[in-house]
């Protein structure tokens, strides 16, 4: 089975996919790094990068409940939802106080979801970027399995206290219009199995249950001789 069967798509329907911007929340870490033709003067801001730690990802600023990161100097920052970019310009701002040709970068350093379910390497997945679409997150988890349902495929988000579950069918290309099409963090996907599947495991139970009666039907009729 192939994915996008459907082909029609209406035109101005992918606007969502322009607009979407992940926001930051708190308990996010941010990858800061500050850069200028004056390095000395940008080292102070910058924290330890991943090469110089056993953290793949980095050590970062995480963002506080009341939605800020401290930054050396410029001190509380409010990120709280605020995307990626904006983040970027906010802290830029700030720096030309006292760096006037300070280039900032910044990313999620804790993009973090998780594949279950009939695809080829579950688990939980690390991304380094804020935009990440359900296509490429199944790809990261090896992409369908055999049994793979393509049309029943659930998505499991945190929004606030609450987790919403969705179900999502990606034979149908209206699926890019969806507003679960970019992924969040600490979102689970869940992939589920073809019924053929579970015939067949279960046929294959029934087996094994038969040939373990048969077995212990041979035995007792040795042992009774």
């Amino acid at each position: 089975m192939t994915l996008f069967q459907n082909k029609t798509v209406e035109v101005g329907d992918t606007l969502y996919q322009m607009r979407f911007a992940y926001k930051i929340q708190p308990r996010d870490v941010l990858f800061v790094s500050i850069t200028s033709y004056n390095q000395k003067a940008t080292d102070f801001f910058n924290v330890k990068t991943s090469a110089e730690t056993d953290d793949p990802v980095g050590v970062g600023y995480k963002v506080s409940e009341e939605g800020y990161i401290t930054i050396p100097i410029l001190d509380s920052v409010s990120v709280k939802g605020l995307s990626v970019h904006e983040v970027q310009q906010k802290i830029a701002l700030k720096l030309k106080d006292y760096i006037s040709d300070a280039y900032v970068l910044v990313d999620l350093a804790n993009f973090n979801f998780t594949v279950l379910g009939d695809v080829k390497s579950p688990g939980m997945k690390t991304v380094l970027k804020d935009k990440t679409t359900l296509i490429e997150a199944i790809a990261m988890g090896g992409d369908f399995a055999d049994y793979g349902n393509r049309r029943i495929v659930k998505l499991i988000r945190t929004e606030g206290s609450n987790s919403v579950s969705v179900q999502l069918d990606f034979t149908d290309i209206t699926l890019i219009n969806s507003p679960y099409y970019y992924i969040m963090p600490n979102d689970v996907i869940y992939v589920e199995p073809l019924k053929a599947k579970i015939v067949r495991s279960n046929l294959s139970q029934v087996t094994l249950l038969v040939s373990l009666t048969s077995l212990a039907v041979v035995l007792i009729n040795i042992v009774g001789r």
